[in-house]
């Protein structure tokens, strides 16, 4: 791909030195042509815009634009946009905005956050007319417009532009404050360099080279900015694989990390330029004039299955410590060489746990058991004499099973990310068979949601992490029960920069949804879209709606009836953290809020699925591929209320507790708490931890009142003992 003026051909490449680098093809990453808008000539530089993409091609518009560039021996450039099928393929191209039409060259584009401003390159145009620069060459320039209604306006040249000079290739901040671009203007490293010019108070700041960290004597051009700060670029000066490869770099106080080149599949021995990436750092577009394609420069798409962070190897490494303490349930006494086992469940997605379920057990509408290879993928020891197992967790969420001789096990689900600290487990005593048996169709009390009112545990700590560790509370994780009102959050399905169609790699959980769905027919769901809080309130709902809808249509098509699918946006009114308008948050927190979520509204009969641990060996070499991953079980139940039943309540005591503290001071944080919501709580001294003891009751129910109270009210977490 090559920079061109109207009149002549900037030739933008040097010859790069080759150079060895690891191929990441092994990394899952997926690179397709696309065929649909690409031609025998030139298509490049794609931008995401609401339903599909803009880019630029030498397509004539109409025949009024059919110009040809002798020096390139190509139709002059033009603006174009394909939006996508409800399957998430690209249609063809049509030409983008007639009013943005001319006769020179344009693009390429970049979109603010709300599509309602464009930056453009175009040809140094005065009052109509081509304007040559000293050199009797017609310069590139960035243009800005505005969209009034369906239409793009108030046309403006940047400030920042040289006459003599080119400023091309913009690519604009999501907060809408920073512009990157290229640019041969005088006083730069070489070549072509990326500058940035930043908005304050509606004025454009004079453009900042890089500097030669980023820039080289050779040409750094098609800046593209993520949202989380990333800057990618290509460039012919770094040493590449030949001709444009495509690099990365990020800025940390101020200063530029040193350019990664991105390696293969994303470069070649040709040229590779024009990257742009979604939000979720999953899927994207790059150009490349590479062996096999149907022009000269085509428009690739690619999807990363693990993200473009983990393949490249750059996302950081975070470790968190916490500390387990395993007491006996009725006693209080502090339990030595309880085994604690624990393994990631990071992969454990909605869909792959319903297909998973297809596949072990068929489609006959029991309740499930989560059953884990723990013996070959997870990590355990024993706790001490004083019942505590320290452990060190990388970020993520995480099983944990904790197993006594003479105890229930217990099962809860540990976000590394957001827990660190105390987490104290109370076992139950080991039931006779006959009461076991009886459990069966009412639930278990040590279910893997750990958060039930019979044997909660409870963090021992009162600084950055929730009351209980029930596994229904972790993002990305399974829920243990499956009952009205259970949210699912579907983690593989992202959208590009302001769009609302459904992507391709979003059929993963579509897919298994509507499976769910069809076999499961008495369950009705909401299908909720929400947004961070960046952009318009207005346009964020509106926007979210249309990807709910998206989303549902997507449903119905595969055979679920629309009376059981309700699509709601709620756009950035249900913000699940601090990020409003007007706080300074990081990517990372805004795309915490950016979400898809299933909500069951109806259904039957609840679903339980408890953990257990798998350690049966593959049959065979060839099946252990396929032990990859949980496998289930079935295990029948109608009610999720504890074992014992009301009717021989009679003269038992309950006692609600709000948590079992190994640090004094915590404990009396949760007391005084307690103390100022009108309760009259206790402080039990166990020797080695402190309880919190809300009260004693004569009745399960009043206890368990109690108990919901604490939480619907207070957002206080407590259990219920015997």
């Amino acid at each position: 791909m090559k920079i061109y003026t109207l009149i002549p051909m900037l030739c933008l490449f040097m010859a790069a030195q080759s150079f060895a680098q690891p191929n990441n093809s092994d990394k899952k990453v997926f690179i397709t042509n696309e065929s649909t808008i690409n031609s025998d000539g030139l298509e490049y530089s794609p931008a995401f815009l609401e339903s599909g993409i803009v880019f630029i091609s030498t397509k004539p518009t109409a025949k009024r634009y059919k110009i040809k560039d002798k020096r390139i021996d190509k139709n002059i450039m033009s603006i174009f946009q394909a939006e996508r099928e409800d399957n998430g393929l690209l249609k063809k191209p049509e030409p983008f905005a007639i009013e943005l039409l001319s006769t020179v060259h344009e693009g390429p584009v970049t979109f603010d956050r709300t599509a309602d401003n464009i930056f453009f390159t175009r040809n140094n145009v005065k009052n109509g007319k081509l304007k040559k620069a000293k050199d009797g060459i017609v310069k590139l320039k960035i243009y800005s417009a505005e969209r009034v209604g369906k239409e793009w306006k108030n046309i403006e040249e940047l400030p920042f532009n040289d006459d003599n000079s080119n400023t091309v290739h913009p690519s604009i901040s999501v907060e809408g404050d920073a512009l990157y671009f290229a640019s041969d203007r005088p006083g730069g490293v070489g070549g072509l360099d990326i500058y940035v010019a930043y908005q304050r108070g509606g004025v454009w700041s004079e453009p900042e080279n890089l500097g030669p960290g980023i820039n080289t004597d050779g040409d750094e051009v098609f800046p593209y900015i993520h949202a989380d700060g990333t800057l990618y670029f290509a460039s012919s000066g770094h040493a590449g694989f030949g001709g444009l490869d495509i690099f990365t770099a990020t800025n940390v106080g101020g200063t530029w990390s040193s350019p990664v080149n991105l390696s293969t599949p994303f470069n070649s021995e040709n040229d590779d330029f024009g990257f742009i990436l979604d939000r979720d750092k999953k899927n994207g577009y790059l150009s490349s004039n590479r062996p096999g394609g149907l022009g000269n420069d085509d428009i690739y798409s690619f999807y990363v299955f693990d993200g473009l962070d983990d393949a490249l190897g750059v996302k950081p490494v975070v470790v968190k410590t916490m500390t387990f303490l395993v007491s006996d349930l009725e006693s209080g006494a502090m339990l030595d060489s309880a085994r604690i086992s624990y393994t990631d469940i990071d992969n454990l997605t909605f869909s792959n746990a319903i297909n998973a379920i297809q596949q072990e057990q068929g489609v006959d509408g029991e309740n499930l058991v989560l059953r884990l290879p723990m013996d070959n993928t997870s990590l355990s020891g024993l706790t001490d004499s004083f019942g505590k197992f320290p452990l060190s967790l990388e970020g993520g969420n995480y099983v944990v099973i904790i197993e006594k001789e003479g105890f229930e096990s217990q099962q809860i689900i540990v976000n590394s990310e957001s827990e660190e600290g105390e987490i104290f487990i109370a076992l139950d005593k080991a039931k006779p068979i006959d009461e076991t048996l009886a459990d069966l169709g009412t639930g278990d009390p040590s279910d893997s949601s750990g958060n039930n009112e019979n044997g909660m545990s409870d963090l021992g700590s009162e600084d950055g992490f929730d009351d209980g560790v029930g596994i229904e509370n972790v993002d990305d994780a399974f829920p243990s029960t499956i009952r009205e009102g259970t949210v699912f959050q579907l983690s593989n399905i992202y959208y590009n920069f302001n769009d609302a169609s459904i992507r391709p790699d979003a059929r993963i959980d579509l897919d298994a949804l509507a499976a769910f769905l069809n076999n499961y027919p008495d369950i009705e769901i909401e299908l909720a879209s929400h947004t961070d809080s960046r952009g318009g309130t207005r346009y964020n709902r509106q926007l979210s709606q249309k990807r709910a809808e998206s989303a549902v249509g997507y449903l119905i098509d595969r055979g679920v009836n629309t009376s059981r699918l309700r699509a709601v946006g709620y756009g950035e009114s249900e913000l699940r953290n601090r990020c409003s308008d007007g706080v300074n948050c990081s990517e990372v927190e805004h795309q915490y809020n950016r979400r898809t979520e299933v909500r069951i509204t109806k259904m039957d009969q609840e679903i339980n699925i408890r953990f257990t641990t798998d350690t049966s060996a593959p049959a065979s070499a060839s099946e252990s591929s396929n032990n990859y991953g949980p496998t289930y079980e079935s295990q029948s139940s109608n009610t999720s209320e504890p074992s014992y039943s009301s009717s021989s309540d009679s003269g038992a005591a309950f006692q609600v507790v709000a948590g079992v503290f190994k640090n004094y001071d915590n404990a009396e944080k949760r007391y005084n708490k307690l103390q100022s919501y009108g309760y009259a709580p206790e402080i039990v001294n166990g020797g080695d931890t402190y309880t919190i003891l809300v009260g004693v009751y004569y009745s399960l129910q009043e206890a368990q009142g109690v108990v919901q109270t604490l939480k619907s009210d207070y957002e206080i977490r407590s259990f219920v003992k015997r």
